[in-house]
């Protein structure tokens, strides 16, 4: 079964993106995700990003696990990690924020 879960980057990280054409993996080996495109944006904001780009991927949904590193209480949204570079082929959705 398949669900959209969304990634949320710093806009300038578009184009290294689509030359990829996949969001790879952090340093900690998995791409971290949530359920909403705003809670994506959450955690960037809190950072101080001002320009989000949030993109959405069409997952199975046994490819994704809940993460604990981040507070669930403070972010207020469950956090979740696929643990492989996620290829632009699964995107479905794509928007920006901008604070």
């Amino acid at each position: 079964m398949t669900k959209t879960y969304y990634h949320a980057t710093p806009f300038e990280n578009f184009e290294p993106i689509m030359r990829a054409q996949e969001v790879r993996t952090g340093c900690d080996g998995v791409v971290y995700l949530t359920e909403k495109p705003d809670e994506a944006a959450r955690f960037l904001a809190i950072r101080g990003c001002k320009k989000i780009l949030v993109l959405g991927f069409e997952l199975e949904d046994n490819m994704v696990t809940e993460s604990f590193d981040h507070s669930e209480k403070f972010f207020r949204c469950k956090a979740y990690a696929y643990p492989e570079s996620i290829s632009m082929d699964f995107l479905v959705a794509a928007q920006t924020f901008q604070f």
